[in-house]
């Protein structure tokens, strides 16, 4: 429901798992999305810029080739990163069930399984400064839960201005995306302090699954 303007740009990259979504055809790959406005909540209508195929989606790698790809590609004064999925506090998270090609050897993956483990992500974000050149990103948000952790925001400290994490569980809609974006683009001169507060008090009362009659209904149905 927003979309990229002349002063925000907008991408993402998508990794779907067989059967986790019907919208826009049961497509099971990574893809990479320049986020365009419409209305339509069923399907994915945003311009296709690549389809990667499988990729390993917990892999600091990955996030590296996502991250200096878009930066180069889409180059702006400010950079913002968000990092969506299951969140597990100061190991980590970002797991890739469908994906096990990186092997580690440390206990803690041992038993947790494939996740980019704070000390990958950390290498990863100052893997995409060094390449990228950025001095640091303006805000770096983790829509997943349990990452309000003292030791996650000293790992990006030395990367970010500003970071959003939460301390609780997060619902599974996850932040009100539509509604902080609309800000943005609205007030695209906006720093990371402003964005991160757009995006907190935005978080659930403005979802569009929940305040769309019909929306919510295909929710809970």
């Amino acid at each position: 429901r927003i979309g990229s303007s002349a002063n925000v740009q907008i991408v993402a990259q998508i990794d779907r798992f067989q059967g986790g979504y019907q919208g826009g055809g049961d497509w099971a790959s990574a893809r990479r999305y320049y986020v365009t406005q419409d209305d339509d909540l069923q399907h994915v209508n945003s311009e296709l810029v690549e389809d990667l195929g499988e990729v390993n989606m917990a892999d600091g790698k990955t996030l590296v080739d996502f991250a200096t790809w878009a930066i180069e590609a889409y180059p702006a004064d400010k950079v913002v990163l968000i990092l969506s999925d299951h969140g597990m506090g100061w190991p980590g998270g970002w797991s890739d069930p469908t994906s096990r090609s990186t092997t580690r050897s440390f206990p803690l993956a041992s038993a947790l399984g494939d996740q980019i483990y704070l000390n990958e992500l950390e290498d990863a974000l100052a893997e995409i400064r060094r390449q990228t050149g950025l001095e640091k990103f303006e805000l770096v948000g983790m829509d997943a839960c349990l990452m309000g952790h003292l030791e996650v925001l000293t790992a990006l400290e030395p990367h970010a201005r500003f970071a959003i994490t939460s301390q609780e569980t997060e619902p599974a809609l996850g932040w009100a995306y539509a509604a902080f974006l609309s800000e943005l683009t609205a007030n695209p001169g906006m720093d990371g302090a402003d964005l991160g507060e757009a995006i907190v008090n935005s978080y659930i009362q403005e979802d569009q699954r929940i305040l769309d009659e019909q929306e919510r209904a295909n929710l809970v149905g």
